[in-house]
């Protein structure tokens, strides 16, 4: 009984940390800040220890940032570059569907750890689309606790969907602030002609 009453309150404040990011996707303009809240909750709500979001560039070619929780400074330093986008990571881009595994190691697809990357286990890995396409994808590595469930599955997809919807959101704001900055074209010269003749 203990256990389950414990189970309804772990649920119900993964729930209110979920909806409690909401105004956040309305409030805050700076993308990074938003992704990084993201990131924040997604290591909070699943219980892991390590938290990325790969969004891919307007091409969808390669990434136009790669953004990480979990990680001392020191490490991202010793790992170096960004993710290719191979092994389990291009299973994701290739196959946009969620993936949960206990090792990530064991998987087939799995390329293995740069020098200087921490080891990594548990892995959930859920897609970041915008209309349909796959832009980009939320990683979440060594649940601290057992392994990723079902549950934690819908709270990083739910956190994935509003991590689209940041992206979209952004691009189209930019958009809009490079058209507004450009200058106006001349009308031509049988429409100068029609306006003037009203």
């Amino acid at each position: 009984m203990l256990r389950r009453d414990v189970n309804r309150v772990l649920e119900v404040d993964r729930l209110r940390q979920l909806i409690a990011l909401g105004p956040a996707l309305v409030g805050e303009l700076d993308l990074d800040v938003l992704l990084n809240r993201l990131l924040e909750t997604a290591c909070s709500v699943t219980a892991c220890r390590y938290a990325a979001i790969g969004i891919l560039d307007q091409s969808r070619s390669e990434l136009e940032r790669f953004i990480t929780r979990g990680l001392a400074p020191e490490q991202e330093r010793a790992i170096g570059h960004l993710p290719r986008g191979f092994g389990v990571l291009g299973v994701l881009i290739h196959d946009p569907r969620p993936l949960r595994l206990a090792n990530v190691s064991d998987h087939p697809h799995s390329s293995g750890f740069p020098p200087g990357h921490p080891q990594m286990h548990s892995f959930l890995g859920v897609p970041i689309t915008i209309r349909g396409q796959a832009w980009g994808n939320m990683y979440l590595t060594e649940k601290r606790i057992g392994e990723f469930t079902e549950a934690d599955e819908y709270a990083a997809t739910t956190l994935a969907t509003w991590a689209a919807i940041a992206v979209d959101h952004s691009r189209l704001l930019a958009t809009a602030v490079e058209r507004q900055g450009q200058p106006e074209t001349e009308p031509a010269a049988e429409e100068k002609i029609q306006y003037g003749s009203n």
